[in-house]
């Protein structure tokens, strides 16, 4: 069993649909409180968030980055071949969590190193439910590496 840990848990979520983002960290908050979603509207936004994350900067360093793909300005394919190819975040775990069911995506998204794509619910009791699993597996079954490790 993985050590408990009372540390917030920080997770980036980028998706330019606000709607989805509001109702993603309501659910998070009622099943998880030591979650800290930090927002993200669109790839640009989050490679900026995470330049200045980490030790001795602004923002906190995700755990985990949750990521759609259709967004604006950069999507999250483009975000993703950026952030895996700069070594201070390539060890960031990436889920994707897109309304795409295209075997092209997810295929695309996993050469380009994603960790996990899930299709996004289209009822709220499915995503209560997903945002159950995923505080479950990455909070406590899944080892990752801790902050202080991860390359600056």
């Amino acid at each position: 069993m993985l050590p408990m840990t009372t540390d917030p848990f920080h997770i980036l979520l980028v998706d330019d649909e606000l709607a989805d983002v509001e109702l993603f960290i309501e659910l998070f908050q009622e099943s998880s409180p030591a979650v800290h979603i930090h927002h993200a509207i669109h790839g640009r936004d989050a490679l900026d968030y995470l330049e200045r994350s980490g030790p001795g900067q602004p923002n906190p360093r995700p755990q985990l980055i949750v990521l759609d793909l259709n967004m604006p300005v950069m999507n999250g394919h483009q975000f993703l071949e950026l952030a895996k190819l700069h070594h201070s975040f390539r060890s960031i775990p990436v889920l994707v969590l897109s309304t795409s069911m295209s075997a092209r995506d997810i295929q695309h998204s996993y050469h380009l190193y994603a960790n996990g794509y899930i299709i996004k619910p289209s009822t709220f009791a499915e995503l209560q439910n997903l945002v159950k699993v995923i505080s479950a597996y990455w909070q406590g079954k899944v080892a990752l590496p801790t902050i202080e490790h991860l390359p600056v």
